[in-house]
């Protein structure tokens, strides 16, 4: 081609690109502006936070963001104990309770196609501000710098990522009932996290490391926790439903310490408390109408002392969930934590949760297992397990109305349950609630040990139990009204003559 008519070409491509780059600029803007305006609709189904403010304004290049949040101060204050009052006092909430934390976050967005040498639909920075007097004290704690910044950048079908980092910390607090001169120190490294989500938050999955956090009161105990990992891959379960996700949770902690309260030389110092690799798993599997719920728990060290109980384990699970019910019943729940004064009163609890029994039992008329997987400890003798499963057969909804409602339930009940443990254990259980006189608790004590070495016999004659050098075992199953350990009949009356 003649170069006098590549010069002219160039430059109409360039002219072209220069004036389609504003009209693509301001339409990603406006997608941007419409995702970020079903925020609301997800803010509102967190009951314990309300939306005061959200204001968008959308030029051609970006946007700026304000929202403005409200969080009832009555999540971070236990309620008083409840004392004679009149009917006007009745009705007035606690002073603690009516004043709530307000924060705002400030985003500034860029709208794309072309930013910082890549294609995306836009990027944003975000700060988290409070109000006058509680930023001072947050600048305070973050030795000047904002508590957290988040930057997110939007891809062109709806997703993005974000990451977020924080500085170090420390701060004082007023320790609860204590006097001035006993605060509690709040310290840490700086968090980092990473979000990758889908478009309208449909999939996410989170990445988050704390290196250590320490908490210290001058005359109380120290507790610190090292290399603290959030995992998170969840998926929406259903769309007219946003903050309920099926997926997994890990949270994990290399090493939890609890330094007692060394502040009294005259009483003998507590023992040291060490957890090593604790880990706390949830998985929520969906599979067609139901949904199963597993949580394993445990840690691979528990040092007490110089005594060593790991490894520890508490798993347990809930399967065969109808997932709509739950979903319903979980809304209602949620909503009570708008109310936190009612969570922190058990009798008002009670009555708000009356409503919801008949959701409850919905929940029970599929056959749901409800399991302890497992309880595992060790001890000097050796270890200590449990597991146990709990299943209503065939349940109907008049079951539970019916006036022999107790007898009806427990002929369709389905419970086994599988334990071992050191007859140690047992006989350390027996003393317990022995009299305080110590030379008296000696001949108390020996009395129960030959008390209970005589039942434990009695049972492994009879079959009921099994006992392998100091480690009992048994199986117990309740199915269709009948009780059987070991597949014997067992008659608990017997056990009283």
């Amino acid at each position: 081609m003649n170069k006098k008519y590549i010069i002219p070409a160039v430059v109409v491509v360039v002219a072209v690109l220069a004036a389609g780059y504003p009209v693509s600029s301001w339409f990603l803007g406006q997608r941007v502006e419409a995702a970020h305006g079903k925020l609301d609709e997800k803010l509102a189904a967190l009951p314990f936070v309300k939306l005061v403010r959200h204001d968008y304004r959308r030029g051609v290049f970006g946007a700026d963001e304000t929202i403005d949040l409200e969080i009832s101060a009555a999540l971070f204050h236990r309620a008083p104990p409840k004392t004679a009052e009149s009917p006007e006092e009745a009705r007035q909430e606690p002073a603690a309770a009516s004043v709530p934390l307000r924060l705002t976050l400030k985003t500034a967005i860029r709208h794309g196609p072309w930013l910082d040498g890549a294609f995306a639909a836009a990027s944003g920075t975000s700060v988290i501000e409070f109000n006058e007097a509680i930023q001072q004290k947050v600048l305070e704690a973050f030795g000047g710098k904002p508590p957290a910044e988040i930057r997110t950048v939007y891809d062109f079908d709806g997703g993005g990522r974000s990451t977020m980092t924080s500085p170090a910390f420390k701060t004082t607090l007023p320790a609860p009932g204590a006097t001035e001169d006993a605060p509690i120190t709040l310290s840490g490294e700086g968090l980092e996290m990473a979000v990758e989500f889908t478009k309208g938050l449909a999939r996410y999955s989170l990445r988050g490391i704390l290196p250590r956090f320490e908490l210290t009161q001058s005359d109380g105990p120290r507790v610190t926790l090292t290399k603290l990992n959030v995992e998170a891959d969840a998926e929406r379960l259903f769309s007219d439903e946003p903050m309920f996700y099926v997926g997994a949770q890990k949270i994990s902690v290399a090493r939890m310490e609890i330094d007692p309260d060394q502040s009294s030389a005259e009483q003998p110092k507590p023992p040291k408390v060490s957890l090593k690799e604790i880990r706390y798993d949830v998985r929520t599997l969906a599979s067609g109408e139901f949904i199963d719920m597993i949580a394993q728990t445990g840690a691979t060290g528990l040092l007490v002392g110089e005594q060593d109980y790991g490894p520890v384990a508490y798993d347990f699970s809930m399967k065969h969930l109808r997932a709509r019910e739950l979903t319903a019943l979980n809304r209602e729940i949620m909503a009570l934590y708008a109310k936190p004064e009612v969570l922190q009163d058990t009798k008002r609890l009670l009555r708000a949760l009356a409503p919801m029994k008949g959701k409850f039992i919905a929940l029970l008329l599929d056959d749901p297992v409800l399991s302890i997987d497992r309880i595992a400890f060790r001890l000097p003798d050796g270890d200590a397990k449990l597991n146990l499963s709990l299943r209503l057969v065939d349940a109907k909804t008049g079951d539970f109305t019916n006036p022999l409602a107790n007898l009806i339930l427990l002929g369709k009940l389905d419970a086994t349950a599988e334990l071992s443990i050191p007859v140690s254990l047992i006989k350390t259980l027996s003393r317990i609630g022995g009299d305080e006189d110590e030379e008296y608790e000696d001949e108390e004590g020996a009395g129960r040990d030959a008390a209970t070495e005589a039942l434990i016999a009695r049972l492994v004659q009879q079959g009921y139990v099994t006992d392998n050098n100091g480690i009992l075992a048994s199986r117990i199953v309740f199915s269709e009204g009948k009780l059987r350990v070991n597949d014997k009949p067992f008659n608990p009356m017997s056990m009283m003559r």
